[in-house]
């Protein structure tokens, strides 16, 4: 079972928000279900070993934290980093 799983006790979820960037919604999301320390660094950025695709892509990949989302995008939150204690 991946991390942010663990935390939120959800495979998936369903989130509508009213901005666009993909910064701006993983802040939400993150503060929502709580795992900012999870995902995120102290200055926001992405942990190292965490990964986020948008659409199945590397985020980083296609713009970084400013690339646009729109309606019906998937956003994946993984934590392959099993051995860490971190969290």
């Amino acid at each position: 079972m991946g991390i942010p799983r663990q935390h939120t006790g959800k495979y998936t979820v369903q989130f509508a928000s009213s901005v666009n960037k993909l910064r701006d919604i993983l802040s939400q999301v993150v503060d929502q279900y709580q795992i900012r320390d999870v995902l995120l660094t102290e200055n926001g950025d992405v942990k190292p070993y965490a990964r986020i695709l948008v659409n199945g892509r590397s985020f980083q990949f296609l713009g970084g934290m400013d690339v646009e989302l729109h309606d019906g995008d998937t956003i994946a939150l993984i934590y392959p980093w099993l051995g860490h204690e971190d969290f």
